[in-house]
């Protein structure tokens, strides 16, 4: 039978837990059990007009021309092996997919794959657009996210039965910490209860170290449940720049486009830690409340934002039984007498309880009492700070005076790092070793996560004045600029290429980059600077930072404007931000100049891609018919000169490019032979993205020769 066109649903199937099955049932009796699966499904697939398009092992994929119809034999699948040891998960998606000589092209068959993968054995699972279409009892299993796809998706399940939870990317980033949680009840209840109510801006305000952020993060995941669209953690404490706020928000929750326009009508949770580093943009959050109805903010600070719609929830010190559970379970003692004393003395602050504790296996809690209790006294008294800053400062105070030499080094020059640093980056900037770090760790002053250490910004502050007062910090600046700029520029190569791996490293050293670019133009370095910001390029344009990227590369290029390789790098990258931020005249101008001056420096890798540059900006939206005859005259060169330099990869982008050109210009045939060209290779090299657009492109070229 002829696959249907148009507006066609998608189910697909798979065997939950068939390795096991077969380890189980052994391999004659698995195979019976398979067969039957099969006959039973296919059965049901006929019976409604269901077209197998593909099938592989134990998998199903099976194409109706009405969702009705993909829904009846999905129910009548799943009932008629309801009894057996087979249990299949099943997934329904509708759309109007392209039909090429390979099959389904497009992102919905893609979509009804993720659904179904998402789902548990028994259950049937519906996109949004096969809800609608529909007459059916479902269950609203709220928005998740599915790999490769931005954003959240709707998806509902047929009946009421209950599931495990869907197996898809998790709706929420809240960050897991490995120490428990003690005390607070009352105040998650009561966080709930307001975001629960009118607050739509809840801020917690406390001094450093009282426990917000925990608080807050603890709070959320009780929330979880409440928000279909997720709540997501936006640490903000490496933050310096308020103009970054909203691109660090869209960041976090995958916006690709507007912030407000994302998040839309969505019931969605924003966690924004450490507020107060950029509270001047904090009235933008206002806006952004008003034109998403759904929205709420959770925010930590040490001060009120001061904007309109703001609640204030002062976080309180913990209760007294509640801080004598928490230093000893930090520091496995006895709930006596003195650590009672010890935990009023340090006025229950999380983060100072935590300090004390990770010295009981040197010190009783009578001698840190009695240590402490000197140093507190000469700091309390003083009128310019909160008693609670001061307890905290001293505590922190104290925890340094106890370490030894090469342990206070390494602490002040670790403040040099934001975002925390890799063990390759502390030893090769801060000239740490590995006992050094781990004592530093055992001691409470830096964290390790995630093959990253880590300070709170409260330690790390301190940690920088430390750092200020040793006469050591050119030389640790010099060290840490140039540390990620080899880091960016070994980057650079690969983003071109399958870039996820060197983007993600990029993405967690973003804030050690912009620091070391700020230091560059602060210390005149102007030369290394126009080199950082061009090899990070890529990096801004692939992860959206279009806007920042624009402005450091524009400042960079008018602190050196001398006719260099890094120079026609950076006037290339510019011109990719320009264009990704729709300003094609500014685009044309950067491009026009990186290409004058890499032909002049007879650099032909950087002829093609300054080409390729200048031609997409003419190409784009051409002003004058002539643009688009220099657009594909730049693309030719561009495909020629990668050919030359042996870039197969960015050959294939350049020849793509060309093909659309050619095929707005009415060249259909080159346009498609390019295209099956490049398929082609793309299929020889292994390169999926490569070969996806190829796909693409050739589907939109048959669907306006009007072939299916």
């Amino acid at each position: 039978r002829d696959l249907p066109t148009g507006t066609v649903t998608f189910l697909f199937t798979d065997i939950e837990g068939s390795p096991r099955l077969l380890h189980e049932l052994g391999a004659a009796a698995y195979s019976r059990a398979l067969a039957e699966h099969r006959r039973v499904l296919r059965k049901a697939f006929a019976a409604h007009g269901g077209v197998e398009v593909d099938t592989q092992g134990d998998a199903f994929f099976v194409a109706f021309p009405t969702a009705t119809g993909a829904l009846k034999a999905a129910e009548e699948a799943r009932d008629a092996l309801t009894q057996g040891a087979i249990r299949v998960r099943t997934g329904l998606h509708t759309g109007t997919p392209h039909l090429a000589e390979e099959g389904y092209i497009g992102p919905d068959v893609n979509k009804g794959a993720r659904i179904a993968a998402a789902g548990h054995g028994g259950q049937v699972l519906l996109s949004t657009e096969t809800r609608a279409l529909v007459a059916a009892d479902v269950t609203d299993l709220g928005e998740h996210r599915l790999k490769d796809f931005d954003g959240a998706v709707a998806i509902f399940q047929l009946g009421s039965e209950r599931f495990p939870p869907l197996k898809t990317i998790s709706n929420t980033n809240l960050p897991r910490p490995a120490s428990s949680f003690v005390g607070r009840e009352r105040e998650v209840e009561e966080i709930g209860s307001l975001l629960g109510g009118s607050a739509r801006l809840l801020t917690l305000t406390g001094p450093g170290g009282s426990g917000k952020t925990r608080l807050a993060i603890e709070a959320a995941a009780e929330l979880v449940p409440k928000f279909k669209a997720g709540v997501f953690w936006i640490g903000l404490s490496t933050l310096r720049d308020p103009a970054l706020m909203t691109e660090t928000i869209a960041q976090a929750i995958g916006a690709k486009d507007g912030l407000a326009e994302h998040i839309g009508e969505r019931d969605l949770l924003l966690l924004l830690d450490n507020l107060e580093q950029v509270v001047e943009a904090a009235p933008e959050l206002t806006s952004l409340i008003e034109a998403c109805p759904n929205l709420r903010l959770l925010s930590t600070s040490r001060e009120l934002l001061r904007v309109r719609g703001e609640v204030e929830y002062p976080v309180p010190a913990l209760a007294d039984l509640d801080a004598v559970e928490l230093f000893c379970a930090r520091a496995r003692a006895d709930p006596d007498e003195t650590v009672q004393q010890l935990c009023r003395a340090l006025d229950n602050l999380p983060l100072a309880l935590e300090l004390a504790a990770a010295r009981a296996s040197v010190l009783s809690p009578k001698q840190i009492l009695e240590r402490l209790s000197k140093r507190l006294d000469l700091l309390k008294g003083g009128r310019d700070a909160d008693p609670r800053q001061q307890t905290l400062r001293a505590t922190i105070d104290w925890s340094y005076e106890l370490l030894d030499k090469e342990e206070r080094r390494l602490f002040a020059q670790l403040a040099v790092f934001r975002g925390g640093c890799t063990l390759d980056a502390a030893e090769e900037v801060a000239l740490a070793d590995l006992d050094t770090l781990g004592s530093l760790v055992d001691k409470s002053l830096l964290r390790h996560r995630d093959d990253r250490f880590l300070m709170l910004e409260t330690i790390r502050e301190y940690a920088a004045e430390r750092f200020e007062e040793s006469g050591e910090g050119d030389e640790l600046r010099r060290r840490h600029a140039e540390y990620f700029l080899r880091l960016a520029e070994e980057a650079e190569p690969h983003l071109r290429g399958s870039p996820k791996e060197w983007a993600d490293r990029l993405d967690r050293e973003h804030d050690n980059v912009r620091s070391a670019l700020d230091r560059l133009e602060a210390f005149g370095e102007s030369d290394l600077a126009l080199r950082l910001a061009g090899a990070m390029a890529p990096f801004w344009y692939l992860r959206n930072h279009v806007v920042e990227g624009r402005r450091r590369l524009e400042s960079a290029l008018l602190r050196d404007e001398r006719p260099t390789i890094a120079r026609a790098k950076a006037l290339a990258g510019a011109a990719t931000m320009a264009f990704g931020d729709a300003d094609l005249e500014t685009a044309r101008r950067h491009a026009r100049e990186a290409l004058t001056l890499y032909r002049e420096l007879g650099d032909r890798w950087g002829t093609a891609h300054s080409a390729m540059v200048l031609a997409n900006a003419f190409g784009d939206a051409p002003d004058d018919p002539a643009d688009t005859t220099r657009a594909q005259r730049l693309l030719e060169e561009s495909v020629q000169a990668f050919r030359e330099v042996g870039d197969e990869q960015s050959e294939l982008r350049a020849t793509y490019n060309l093909a659309i050109l050619l095929g707005e210009l009415g060249e259909r045939d080159r346009e498609r032979a390019l295209l099956e060209d490049n398929l082609r290779r793309a299929r020889a090299l292994g390169l999926e993205r490569d070969r996806s657009m190829a796909l693409g492109a050739l589907a939109d070229y048959a669907r306006r020769e009007g072939r299916t």
